[in-house]
């Protein structure tokens, strides 16, 4: 039993902080107008938030059966991961960290003015990042729909790996940390790319000369499979220019 199954919270005079993480008994969260931080995450049962005008810190993690999170016009930070019933994200205007990570649900994140960290790794029904400007921090990882990244200016940390419909990272001068390992259609460096490209047509060219009538059909096919992204051809041929090149 929480402070909220007690009753308990309604004896505190001005009441600033409210936990009631991990039980089970709490469908849904009293009206506290004092409240400035709430803690409901593991709150498997809970289903509804109130409109609190003045909460500034709100964390509800892995509660399963919320399906809305309501607009709190003083909220800041908001941590709704793993909530899985979630089907969207308001528009909340002063908010400045959103971690909706892992939220399966969702499938867009609206544009947030004055956002600077937003998590949504795991969202695999994302296909696209919002243009945020002042947007510093962005983790998106195992997005799978995610098919590209807009060009946000002053964005500092992108982690972006096994996100594997992700087909172009656009250059970004102020970009400090990024991370794209298992992405198979990044480019990691367009001279890399334009010499690969140049060793297919050659090899194409070679074989054709010493190969009989009958395979010339396949040449074309096989040297492309060989040297897609993740397969043997490609990582040997990236391996062996950057020993060279360094």
């Amino acid at each position: 039993m929480c402070i909220i199954c007690t009753g308990e919270y309604k004896t505190i005079k001005n009441l600033l902080t409210l936990d009631c993480s991990g039980c089970a008994n709490v469908t849904k969260i009293p009206i506290i107008p004092s409240l400035q931080e709430l803690y409901c995450s593991f709150c498997t049962n809970l289903t509804e938030i109130p409109m609190i005008c003045g909460l500034k810190e709100l964390y509800c993690f892995n509660c399963t059966s919320l399906t809305e999170i309501p607009v709190i016009c003083e909220l800041k930070v908001l941590n709704c991961s793993d909530c899985t019933s979630l089907t969207k994200i308001p528009i909340i205007p002063r908010l400045q960290a959103l971690n909706c990570s892992y939220c399966t649900s969702i499938e867009e994140i609206p544009v947030i003015p004055g956002l600077q960290d937003l998590d949504c790794t795991g969202c695999t029904r994302l296909t696209k990042i919002p243009m945020i400007y002042g947007l510093k921090d962005l983790y998106c990882s195992r997005c799978t729909s995610l098919t590209e990244i807009p060009m946000i200016p002053g964005l500092e940390y992108l982690i972006c790996f096994r996100c594997r419909n992700l087909t172009e990272i656009p250059v970004i001068p102020s970009l400090q940390e990024l991370s794209c390992s298992g992405c198979p259609w990044i480019a990691q460096n367009s001279q890399f790319e334009g010499n690969l490209s140049k060793l297919i047509f050659l090899q194409k060219k070679l074989k054709r000369l010493y190969t009989g009538k009958k395979l010339e059909g396949l040449i074309p096919q096989i040297s492309e499979i060989y040297y897609s992204p993740g397969c043997k051809g490609y990582e040997l041929a990236k391996r062996s220019f950057y020993s060279s090149s360094s």
